[in-house]
């Protein structure tokens, strides 16, 4: 009968894709800051193509920042 190693990661950080703990909560509310963002100024009637702009220059800002 095969023996299996049940939860190996008890006790250690979270970590995804090389991201700790911290910055991955801090790329995820800056991810989610962006989309409230951007549906407020779509909401409060700007035009669609800036709010698009918008979105995309502050995640791909987030995601630059906290990888770097």
């Amino acid at each position: 009968m095969s023996s299996y190693n049940i939860n190996k990661g008890i006790g250690r950080t979270v970590e995804f894709k090389g991201l700790k703990a911290q910055y991955l909560f801090i790329f995820a509310g800056g991810l989610l800051g962006v989309l409230i963002l951007v549906m407020v100024l779509y909401m409060a009637g700007v035009q669609s193509f800036i709010c698009i702009a918008i979105g995309a220059i502050g995640a791909l800002s987030i995601v630059w920042q906290t990888f770097s």
